[in-house]
Order: structure tokens, then sequence, then C-alpha cells
């Protein structure tokens, strides 16, 4: 099943087909066979059996960084309530890295792969996605995983009507195309607009488009917290929140906006002009101040291993998703901005190293030390230590 990778993605997506059989709250579930499970007693079985369990179908990838706790959750009830439910971890997921994750979170979770069948009834594009089925065999939920609590289970354990936030999804909408068209490609424009129903985060350069080649930039679905951030091009672990983060959850629909910014010229005038319109816009407000702060120092430990990755192609391509990064002719410090995402605190880029690079970096996070690993085969290394840093501060007014 083919995937789909947009930009810097917020969420992960997966690439589903819509389909007329599609099941929503209150339908009964036909006897859905499942033929490929680990961690059962069995690897062929459907539902007819767990008629009179309640049954979560928890849609997850072990690449989908939010998936993980929300899974360790689904394990931890799973124990609570070894009678009561059985929770079923469809994953998006190679068979082997999988099978890592049974092994290394010992469970009665039963886990298998997504079908053809399974995509048909639950249609989805974010990740995670689940679906309660209740001991009758009807469903009571389409929700996100970490809507699923002990007292939910209680509830429908007890015959209550639940009522968890519906998890409503956009199936037809096109990820690759223009969100919004553009007339005079030539003329500077700064669109902003609520949110797009049922659609992920995600955000859009144009690095390699012949039209709008580095001065586009289209940011959707996002708080005006993470559009700043967006703008500034700083990461999570660079930004002060000195706003009460949470009167701007993602998970409230009227605080997610979409811009689109696009400049005459392609220098940092299209960031400006972003941060303009949000300024004007709202009363969130931003300013950057240098800080002495804990971080990570990527270093050299054998530059002849470092050498092999000098690039030998021409034209620039990135990629990545959780635990993998494949990336042709770029510079250290995007692969330090990567490595960025999978730490608590900024990464310091001291390799000196200014040639453009080809890099293949996968690595095992169920493995304990497999980050470590991978990076000694390519002759880096991470070090703790305190350096000034810039930072981005998010303030009211």
């Amino acid at each position: 099943m083919k995937k789909i990778v947009v930009g810097l993605m917020l969420l992960a997506l997966t690439s589903t087909t819509y389909a007329q059989t599609k099941l929503n709250i209150g339908d009964k579930v036909p006897p859905i066979e499942f033929s490929n499970l680990l961690n059962s007693e069995t690897t062929n079985t459907s539902l007819t059996p767990l008629k009179g369990k309640i049954v979560i179908l928890d849609f997850w990838a072990t690449w989908c960084g939010p998936c993980i706790p929300a899974m360790k959750n689904l394990i931890k009830l799973q124990e609570e309530f070894p009678n009561d439910i059985q929770v079923i971890g469809i994953a998006e997921d190679k068979p082997e890295r999988l099978q890592r994750f049974i092994d290394n979170s010992p469970s009665k979770v039963w886990f298998g792969l997504q079908t053809e069948t399974l995509e048909k009834y639950f249609p989805y594009r974010i990740l995670s996605h689940a679906v309660v089925i209740n001991p009758e065999g009807k469903i009571v939920a389409i929700t996100s995983t970490d809507n699923i609590t002990k007292e939910v289970i209680q509830d429908i354990k007890s015959g209550k009507k639940i009522s968890l936030p519906f998890k409503e999804e956009n199936i037809t909408f096109d990820y690759e195309a223009d969100p919004f068209p553009v007339k005079n490609p030539n003329a500077e424009r700064v669109l902003l607009k609520g949110g797009i129903s049922g659609v992920s985060s995600y955000s859009r350069g144009y690095l390699n488009d012949k039209t709008f080649n580095g001065r586009r930039l289209t940011i959707i679905n996002q708080t005006i917290p993470s559009m700043y951030r967006n703008l500034y091009q700083k990461s999570y672990n660079r930004t002060v929140f000195e706003i009460d983060k949470a009167a701007y959850s993602y998970k409230d629909p009227k605080n997610k906006y979409c811009l689109d910014v696009i400049s005459k010229k392609a220098d940092r005038s299209m960031y400006a002009l972003g941060i303009a319109k949000l300024k004007e816009t709202f009363s969130v407000k931003t300013k950057l101040e240098r800080r002495t702060i804990p971080v990570y120092v990527l270093s050299v430990i054998d530059r002849t291993k470092l050498k092999k990755l000098k690039s030998t192609t021409k034209k620039r391509t990135l990629e990545f998703r959780g635990y993998e990064f494949h990336a042709k002719k770029i510079r250290m410090a995007d692969f330090t901005d990567y490595i960025e995402n999978e730490t608590p605190v900024p990464v310091i880029d001291e390799t000196n190293y200014l040639e453009f690079i080809d890099i293949d970096f996968v690595f095992d996070p169920q493995k304990k030390g497999s980050f470590k690993e991978e990076l000694a085969k390519i002759g880096l290394k991470l070090s703790k230590a305190e350096r000034e840093v810039e930072l981005l501060v998010i303030f009211e007014e």
C-alpha cells in the first residue's frame, strides 16, 4: 500500500482508498477475518469468537511518534481488563519492525498488518485511528486512540452510551494538489484562512518547483504557535512558550489555520511576509533571544566514514518519517535538523563538514542504542553539552 509523505508533517499520514463499504458509528461490524495475526494463539481468526468482548481496533505504526504512547496505554488497558476487551493493533509497517515492537513490549494485545478489506471498512488518512466495537458487535466510537481510557471501558461494560470525539477525516482530500490555486504566480500574495476540516496538519515548500522555486510556502491546519515556528524555522526544542499552550491546543478545530505565502524573490522575504501577517492578525507575538541551554553536539568520530557520504548526485531530495531519513545533495545542517526531531534538546552541528552529502539513515526505535550505533556507522556521535542558542519566544501582549 502506497504511503504519502508531504512536507514536514506534524502528524503521520497513510494513503487509503475511500469505499462505499465504509462503516460508521452505530453500524454492525461483519465477521471480518484476520489472516496475519502476531502475538495471538492463532494467526487466523475473525471477530465472531470475540462477540461478548469490547474490541478495539487500533490503526497505528511503529514509525508514528504519537502512536507509541497511545499503543502502550492500550497495552495497559488490555492487562487491566483481560476478560473484557481485546485490543488488535493493525500496523502500517514492515513485519520485522512490528515483531521487534512485540518482542520489546510483551503484552496480550494482538497485532496484524493492514489489509485491503480493513481499508474498505475503516478508511482513514491520519494515524493513529481507533475503532471501538461493543460486546454486541456495534461500533460505538471512531476516534483518536488517546481518547480511550479506563473510564471509557468501564462505561461500555456497564452498558452506558459513550460519546468520544469523532475522528472526522476528509478521505478524498488530495495532499499532492494545490489547496489554494494561483492565478498570477509572479505576484506577491499572503493568504490566511481557517482550517480545513478532516485534513492533517502539514506544510509544503516549493524548492524544486519550476514556478515557485523557493518563493512559496503553504501551511495547512496549524496552530498560531506552530505557524510561527514554521516561519522562523525553529524546532519545538528551540521555542519558549510564554503563553497558555492549552488555549492553542491542536485538538480544538478553532485553533487551526492555513497560510499561503508567495514572495517576489526566493529569499527570506517569504518568511517575513508570513510573520508580518500573523502579527497584524493575532495577539500572539514573537521575539528572538539568545540563551545558554543544554544541547546535544553532533561531532565526528571517524572522518573516513564521513567522507563516504559526499554527494554524487545533482538533484536535491529529502524524505523522512520517524526512524528513516533519506536524502540526496543536502548539507549536514539538514541532517542535524532531522536528528533534533528525535531528541529532547537542540542539536548543534560541530562537524565542520561543508560538502553536500547523500545519506540513507535508518534506526530501530525498539532497539536500545540503535540511534547511537547508526550514527557511529557514518562516523558521527552526539554528546551532551551547553551552548548559547537562538530561541524563538512566543508571548502575548
